[in-house]
């Protein structure tokens, strides 16, 4: 008989995976990479006034600079068209610590960049993301992605692997749960401070933080292709390493509610 002390499904942080272990197998759903790039260059106008240009020299590798700054460098990258036109752009750069996540509508000529690195916080290696609005240079009148409620009060299965899914619920703009139903991670769950944007119809940049693990995810999320695309950048404090990881899902919304509704109807 158990004692009404314990707490049934209850995993205390202590024995939670390291994050090394998590990544294994994440890639098994992402969908193919582009090569549409290659070959282009992308100059993106930042709302500070800061101008990069972006030479895609070949499928997998590409030359940043910072224009009329003394800050260049080539870095390693991935790019997935995630919508005709859409793409979802990762690479990091080495001699600034920070991992970079470009999201393009060449539609629109609407553009993110998504930066994430390191700092201590609390005596911990903690990770830091900071977005910043950009327009491809060359478009007139470009708006910023906007924020959206679209997704708040969805229940959203994603299957990473045929081993790993996740539930998703998404409370309010600033607040989701997730809770993992098989892989690793079976069993945790969480609720996690995130930003949502719209890119297109059915179509979301979703970005949390972890309280528990210094994990840092950007995720396309694509509600009408039902799959997402994204990428974990984090601190594992147990090996002590960076952790940098591509992943990409199969998505089913199980339910959805409006509970705003519903508590305005009584």
């Amino acid at each position: 008989m158990s004692s009404t002390s314990e707490t049934p499904g209850y995993i205390p942080v202590s024995e939670w995976p390291n994050l090394e272990a998590l990544a294994v197998g994440y890639g098994e759903h992402l969908m193919a990479e582009t090569n549409k790039l290659c070959g282009t260059c992308l100059n993106l106008a930042f709302s500070d006034t800061t101008r990069i240009t972006h030479h895609f020299v070949e499928s997998h590798v590409l030359k940043w600079e910072v224009v009329g700054e003394d800050q260049r460098g080539d870095a390693e990258c991935k790019a997935f068209e995630v919508r005709p036109n859409i793409f979802f752009i990762d690479f990091y750069k080495p001699d600034y610590e920070e991992q970079v996540s470009l999201i393009l509508n060449y539609s629109t000529g609407q553009a993110v960049a998504c930066i994430s690195g390191f700092h201590i916080k609390n005596g911990q290696k903690r990770t830091w993301t900071k977005f910043s609005d950009a327009s491809i240079v060359g478009y007139d009148s470009v708006k910023p992605f906007q924020p959206t409620d679209d997704l708040i009060g969805k229940h959203v299965l994603y299957r990473y692997t045929p081993r790993d899914a996740y539930e998703h619920i998404y409370l309010n703009q600033g607040t989701f749960t997730w809770h993992c139903l098989g892989g690793t991670e079976k069993g945790l769950a969480d609720t996690e401070p995130c930003k949502m944007l719209k890119l297109a119809d059915e179509l979301y940049l979703l970005f949390w933080t972890e309280k528990i693990m210094p994990v840092e995810s950007i995720v396309v999320v694509d509600l009408r292709q039902m799959r997402s695309t994204g990428r974990f950048f984090c601190w594992d404090p147990k090996p002590a390493k960076r952790v940098q990881m591509l992943f990409g899902s199969y998505a089913t919304v199980l339910a959805e509610t409006n509970t705003a509704a519903v508590v305005a109807s009584r």
